[in-house]
């Protein structure tokens, strides 16, 4: 697949977790060549500043053209109103997780923007100043739906000349869940072989999966885990599933919805 991201977004309000979105969104834009779009909702709660001059002094140092602007509202109904209007393809924002409340707006509203986007959304903790995104972790589970993120980490890949580690990955190990298991990673594996994507395989079954993705990606010094949202093995990626990747890893996440309009027919190959 011939595809790059063309308009990234990402959502700023000057707190730490925001500003390693910020660094990891120019990081993307630069790799894509794309614009990079901040967007700074305002609330009550908002401390005040010359954000734009921020930004765009970091931008320059990236060589990353952007587009600053200021909304006023609901954080993320407004980001999923600049998404729109924007038609943006690719979100970013930071998360607060595992360090609790921060006094802005990052936090609950990046899970909300992850619910209600039709675009990636990565999500960020202010853990990930250092990693960078050149080891994938891409877990598949024994839905239909998982393999369809397998397109996007190919696009990241050849983007930042990254390693992909599949990991095949269940709460349950009975016989028919290791069948199809093993099918979905036979097929990742010929998708990745056509396009000189370098990959790792392993297969790890009755564990916690959320927890998995992330002992996963710790052992592999990964920056980035993949993940569908809502449909993966019946919901394992669902509800509180989903949070605990969101608020637990350190490790950046990009969520992908089965509805996404790119790789909607991507299911299968």
């Amino acid at each position: 697949m011939d595809y790059k991201f063309k308009k990234i977004l990402v959502g700023y309000d000057n707190s730490r977790a925001s500003e390693v979105a910020l660094d990891k969104a120019l990081q993307t834009a630069r790799a894509f060549k794309s614009d990079l779009y901040v967007v700074n909702v305002k609330t009550p709660k908002s401390i005040q500043g010359d954000f734009e001059s921020l930004v765009t002094a970091k931008a320059l140092r990236y060589g990353v053209k952007i587009h600053y602007s200021e909304r006023r509202g609901n954080v993320s109904k407004e980001i999923a109103g600049a998404e729109r209007d924007l038609g943006a393809d690719l979100i970013f924002m930071g998360s607060h997780g595992k360090k609790g409340f921060q006094p802005y707006w990052i936090g609950s509203n990046s899970s909300r923007v992850v619910s209600s986007s039709a675009c990636p959304v990565v999500t960020v903790q202010e853990d990930a100043a250092n990693m960078t995104f050149n080891s994938i972790i891409l877990p598949l589970d024994d839905s239909m739906e998982t393999r369809q993120k397998v397109p996007y980490a190919v696009i990241l890949s050849k983007a930042f000349n990254a390693t992909i580690h599949v990991l095949a990955v269940s709460k349950d190990k009975d016989l028919e869940t290791t069948r199809r298991l093993n099918a979905y990673t036979r097929q990742t594996e010929l998708y990745f072989d056509e396009r000189n994507i370098p990959y790792t395989l392993e297969l790890r079954q009755g564990l916690n999966v959320p927890q998995a993705c992330i002992d996963y990606a710790n052992e592999k010094k990964s920056g980035l885990i993949m993940m569908m949202t809502g449909t993966e093995s019946g919901g394992w990626f669902m509800g509180t599933y989903a949070q605990q990747l969101i608020n637990h890893s350190s490790v950046p996440i990009c969520a992908i919805h089965s509805r996404d309009m790119l790789l909607g027919g991507a299911t299968g190959y």
